[in-house]
């Protein structure tokens, strides 16, 4: 099944034509961070610190991802 991609502030440097990315029925957040670490092993630093929303409303690692799903990886940030 498909699930579209939104990549902010850093993480977006990793995946820069990453859009959308066919997942398993059944996967969950945590499976789609390992799939995007071995994508891109350069990423997996941030992303282990990275918040995932899903259809805009923030989920944990073990929220099941459903055909159609809008996922955003959102890294940490700091501002003042």
């Amino acid at each position: 099944m498909d699930i579209q991609l939104l990549f902010f502030a850093a993480v977006k440097d990793h995946f820069p034509d990453l859009k959308k990315i066919e997942v398993s029925e059944g996967d969950s957040i945590n499976h789609l961070r390992k799939i995007l670490a071995h994508t891109n092993p350069s990423s997996e630093s941030i992303l282990k610190v990275s918040r995932f929303a899903v259809n805009q409303a923030i989920v944990g690692d073990d929220f099941v991802l459903r055909e159609g799903s809008v996922v955003a990886v959102l890294p940490p940030s700091s501002g003042g």
